[in-house]
């Protein structure tokens, strides 16, 4: 594990003095892969902000302009599925929240160290188990052990940790012994979902901060290419998710339509349950049969903007059939609407994802370079299961079972 320093430079001294000490030379015996999450980047950021080091990325290398998320379009889930390359089905993530009937235990995003939740094999222990090297910051499901594993290299969620310092811990571990040095790094950043929840899609804020975005990949491409190994590096800069605008005139009451004290007490939901009462995009419910029927009925086809759905009737997209953690129910409103319940007040978010993930504005964007990638090409779709493929392809691999595609990944590269 590794822990924070206790003291913060400027992001161009610390790689200033990395690259004063160490000689150019060692960095081409040993190529990288550099997976860069940025959470909540939009399938259109790049055609509605100047970001140069970003549409450089995709100018000299590939862009996908539809990257489908799973279902729902939440950060754990996603990425979680682009670590493991399975649908949260097969991977156990259900939602930032969810629940397991057998350990009768709520998953919250404050359980990461908890490996009952994370299942499936995730990219940096497929490196791991193949005699290479693995460092991760701060990526979902990487404080979990599995099967006893963890990467060489990691350090828990901590966001108190300031972006430049992340980009020099990059830049830390790329300087290391080549026997020490990752072959794998992956690096996340959540600026740009923060600022698209507390202003807006198309806010001013949300500018800056893919702005910020787009410098924090220039300082990587630039640490990369002075220390030589950038022509040997495969960068690949992802999304888990987009973003939709809210309203409060957009939420749908529950109680306009259930009797909640009756049929609702009755269940439980890990998305309305606590002190998450309200203001929802999307719910699960668990409970005895009878009472999820009963509760379908009397929701189903009672609000326009609002669709339910139970176990053994969900669309094939929903790959939610885990043999455990299935819900027996879903409900999820129409894109930018909200499920709650009266006397719930409505303070924001102004903006936020969980929809459909067939919905466009759900959807991510991910960027590829490097001597694999094909150089100026757009690619019309890929989904967030087909990245874990991506990637070992790119470390010559074997990879573990998953639910990607490899015509899909063969598109990103160079025939």
């Amino acid at each position: 594990m590794i822990h924070r320093h206790s003291f913060r430079r400027p992001l161009a001294t610390l790689l200033a003095l990395m690259l004063l000490t160490t000689p150019f030379a060692v960095y081409a015996e040993k190529p990288l892969t550099l997976l860069v999450g940025v959470d909540g980047f939009r399938w259109d950021i790049l055609d509605r902000y100047e970001l140069p080091n970003l549409e450089r990325l995709a100018r000299e290398g590939v862009r996908v302009k539809h990257l489908q998320p799973v279902m729902p379009s939440k950060t754990f889930p996603n990425f979680y599925a682009i670590a493991t390359g399975l649908y949260p089905e097969n991977n156990g993530v259900l939602g930032n929240a969810g629940f397991d009937p057998v350990l009768e235990k709520t998953f919250r995003m404050s359980d990461q160290d908890d490996s009952r939740w994370f299942e499936g094999e995730p990219v940096w222990i497929t490196v791991e188990k193949q005699n290479k090297i693995a460092a991760t910051m701060f990526w979902v499901g990487t404080a979990a052990a599995y099967e006893g594993v963890r990467p060489s290299y990691w350090r828990p969620f901590d966001g108190s940790v300031e972006n430049d310092e992340r980009v020099a811990q990059v830049m830390t571990w790329v300087d290391l012994p080549v026997a020490d040095r990752p072959d794998f790094i992956s690096v996340y950043f959540e600026a740009l979902d923060s600022a698209s929840h507390g202003f807006g899609v198309g806010s001013d804020e949300e500018a800056a901060a893919a702005s910020e975005i787009d410098d924090l990949v220039g300082s990587l491409w630039q640490g990369l290419q002075q220390r030589g190994v950038l022509s040997q590096s495969h960068i690949v800069v992802v999304g888990d998710h987009g973003m939709t605008n809210l309203s409060a005139e957009k939420i749908i009451y529950l109680d306009d339509y259930v009797d909640l004290s009756a049929e609702f007490s009755q269940l439980y939901s890990p998305q309305l349950s606590g002190d998450r009462q309200g203001n929802a995009v999307y719910a699960a419910f668990y409970g005895e049969p009878d009472n999820l029927d009963s509760f379908y009925e009397s929701i189903k086809d009672r609000h326009e903007h609002l669709s339910v759905f139970r176990k053994g009737e969900y669309p094939d997209w929903f790959h939610l059939s885990h043999p455990v953690r299935e819900p027996g129910l879903v409900i999820m409103p129409d894109n930018g609407w909200l499920v709650s319940k009266r006397g719930v007040p409505y303070y924001g978010p102004r903006a936020t994802h969980g929809f459909s993930p067939l919905e466009t504005d759900m959807q991510a964007t991910l960027l590829g370079y490097g001597p694999a990638f094909a150089e100026g090409k757009d690619v019309p779709m890929l989904h967030v299961v087909d990245i874990y493929s991506l990637l070992v392809r790119l470390m010559q691999l074997s990879p573990a079972n998953n639910d990607g595609n490899a015509s899909r990944v063969q598109a990103l590269l160079r025939q």
